[in-house]
């Protein structure tokens, strides 16, 4: 009697555990095949905010479920969000959270993919060191990825990033053998990806000439222009026969007209410029477009053809202009108030006239006194909000630095990768570009900043525009105001300068455009704006 009753109890116990078991294997496929599904197809639809929002509802399921590998892939996606957000401080706590589930996940891939991911965050924080341990780690994991396709994908993207970093690292004069050799590494993990239908073809040959392209640009640097021309006449090729759109030809065109220019091959980069001309139309970048007037105008001047160097000339100018002033339409067309529109019937009396024009007086009168009181509540609401923001800014500031800190004291944990490595490296060089002030400097324009942050005018644009949503003039008067309202809020003796003082300090050419933007993007003048700071008991 009391064995069969052990017995029962052990055959009780173990239909338990083998319920439990079918229980959570059936929700850990559930989850696969749902929330990571939905997040992949999100992953890739420019929707950051979904993205982040679907990632944290799906990493909570995961913990509830009690499914470790669930947890770690939303870590990823996360990351991969708060990078493109610029979130970096967020995106490294996570992988540092994934650190603590690696030893319960057995996919190399996404181990690998976490640690570059986790190497981004960090070389957006100007931690390089921190960066390349990562990307060493990911680059030991993704040697073990069973699957030949993405073990050299991943492979490819590992040898871009350490290109990256090592660039960051030499700053203004990098070693290009070096950063060369992680280029031709990315260039040998690409070749070596099958081609088994149209897609993964398509996918790999536009890896390819993105990454003939960044030779070229190395190598043209290193003033080998023979080397140079071969990869972007190889990123050419690629491209024609696999008809990819911009902005890889426009840039490969862009290029090789400059390297001819510099040759004073002067026929050949006026062919090169003019069909990146014709490139340019179709995605519409009209600060390339000036770049490719600028090369035609000198190469035509060089040649002695005074008639074409004019037009281009004028070209250019007319571009130009119209790119620095473009948000500034509109904003000075003159106000008319019509009294009358015309006169319909003779008044008879002096007093229906008097009426009549009191009537009006009393609406224009009361229409304007309304119209001043909400004006101004809300000029004075948007000096809260901005004063608001400046004290979060300078709070966001003091976190990161005390945060950086603490890296640098207590060593690396990991980092993640980036889909896009070539947004990524111009991301950081953006981030240092804030930090630094240069943006003060009169005149910058898009060739300028492309120029010395190493990169093209196409790229940086198009990173500018996603990764800002602003244009390129919309972002440096951005960066402008922010630094002049900064130093308002701080330093009570800008509160006495004059307008002219504070628009050249800011690096506006004149007090009129300065006084126009700041109203643009604040809400009110600058006057509006100092009158309250110094009543403002709080400041």
């Amino acid at each position: 009697m009391s064995k069969n009753f052990y017995f029962l109890l052990l055959l009780i116990f173990g239909i338990s555990c083998s319920n439990t078991n079918k229980e959570q294997l059936k929700a850990e496929y559930s989850f696969r095949k749902k929330e990571i599904r939905e997040l992949s197809q999100l992953e890739f639809s420019g929707n950051t905010p979904l993205l982040i929002k679907e990632a944290q509802k799906a990493k909570q399921k995961a913990k509830k479920i009690d499914y470790d590998y669930g947890v770690f892939r939303c870590n990823i996606f996360l990351m991969l969000a708060f990078n493109g957000s610029g979130k970096y401080k967020e995106a490294t706590l996570l992988g540092q959270e994934n650190e603590e589930l690696v030893k319960n996940i057995k996919d190399e891939f996404f181990i690998s993919a976490n640690y570059s991911n986790l190497a981004s965050s960090y070389s957006y924080l100007g931690l390089l060191d921190e960066s390349e341990n990562c990307l060493n780690r990911a680059l030991k994991h993704s040697l073990k990825i069973e699957d030949k396709d993405k073990r050299y994908y991943t492979l490819s993207a590992i040898y871009d990033g350490l290109a990256y970093v090592e660039t960051m690292k030499g700053e203004s004069a990098p070693n290009l053998d070096k950063v060369k050799k992680y280029y031709l590494k990315q260039l040998w993990a690409i070749q070596q990806l099958s081609e088994t239908n149209k897609n993964i073809a398509m996918r790999k040959n536009a890896q390819l000439s993105n990454i003939y392209v960044n030779l070229g640009a190395t190598s043209s640097r290193q003033k080998k222009t023979e080397e140079a021309q071969n990869y972007f006449y190889k990123a050419l090729v690629i491209c024609k026969k696999y008809k990819f759109n911009n902005p890889v030809p426009l840039m490969a065109h862009t290029s090789m007209a400059k390297l001819f220019l510099s040759q004073k091959k002067y026929d050949s980069s006026m062919v090169y410029a003019q069909r990146g001309i014709v490139l340019e139309k179709e995605g519409h970048l009209p600060e390339v477009r000036r770049d490719l007037f600028e090369i035609l105008y000198r190469a035509s001047e060089a040649k002695g053809d005074k008639q074409n160097a004019k037009k281009y000339t004028d070209f250019y100018m007319k571009l130009n202009d119209s790119i620095i002033n473009a948000e500034k339409r509109g904003i000075n067309t003159p106000v008319k108030i019509i009294i009358e529109n015309k006169e319909k019937e003779k008044t008879n009396t002096v007093r229906s006239i008097f009426i009549v024009s009191a009537v009006i007086l009393l609406v224009f009168t009361l229409t304007g006194w309304t119209y001043w009181r909400r004006k101004s509540k809300l000029s004075h609401k948007k000096y809260d909000e901005l004063i608001t923001k400046i004290r979060e800014e300078n709070t966001q500031k003091a976190e990161r630095k005390e945060f950086q800190k603490l890296s640098n004291e207590n060593g690396s944990k990991s980092l993640v990768s980036i889909t896009d490595e070539t947004a990524k490296s111009i991301l950081q060089k953006l981030d240092k570009f804030e930090m630094s002030g240069k943006f003060l400097k009169k005149n910058i324009n898009l060739p300028y900043l492309a120029g010395q942050l190493n990169t093209n005018t196409t790229y940086l644009s198009e990173i500018i525009k996603i990764h800002r949503e602003k244009s390129f003039n919309d972002y440096i008067n951005g960066l402008r105001i922010s630094y002049i309202t900064h130093k308002l809020v701080e330093d009570p003796r800008y509160r006495e300068y004059k307008i002219t003082y504070l628009a050249e300090e800011c690096g506006f050419a004149s007090s009129q455009v300065f006084v126009i933007h700041f109203k643009k993007i604040t809400g009110f003048t600058p006057s509006y704006f100092i009158e309250n700071l110094k009543k403002d008991k709080n400041i």
